[in-house]
């Protein structure tokens, strides 16, 4: 049984420099955890998986369906970019990084925000969907 890690990296068209950078996981051991040659430990596969907003199982392979993240697995996504856009800042203003490598990771922040609004709205589309139809349904029941 395979993880899921380089499947969902690639589908999200990021690299692994950009994965190891966003997560704080070395490049390397991203490469040896998609090889499959070293297993992550519990911290690292909770971290990818907030990342990818999937279950710890998904990632692992060992769930076969995709599980929306609850509401509050959103706002910890949320409250993380915003942590790293103010980390950002800081090391800026204080001059430990240059504003060119600052302005690179806010639009890299940016982009994970706009993904994570995108695939909240899509959720949201889908329990609306699922909503009226049921209303649908228990309106033809009675109907009968």
């Amino acid at each position: 049984m395979r993880n899921r890690i380089r499947e969902l990296r690639t589908e999200k068209n990021i690299s692994q420099a950009q994965l190891a950078s966003d997560t704080g996981i070395s490049q390397q051991s991203l490469s040896f955890y998609e090889k499959g040659s070293r297993k992550p430990k519990i911290e690292a596969w909770q971290k990818l998986a907030d990342y990818f907003g999937v279950s710890v199982g998904y990632l692992q392979g060992i769930e076969d369906k995709f599980e929306p993240v609850s509401e509050l697995e959103h706002q910890k996504s949320h409250d993380a970019i915003w942590k790293g856009m103010a980390k950002t800042l800081r090391a800026a203003s204080v001059g430990t990084i240059g504003w060119e490598e600052a302005y690179q990771d806010l639009k890299r922040y940016q982009r994970k925000s706009d993904e994570l609004r995108f695939e909240e709205k899509q959720e949201t589309q889908q329990r609306m969907f699922d909503l009226a139809l049921s209303t649908f349904k228990r309106r033809e029941n009675n109907e009968k």
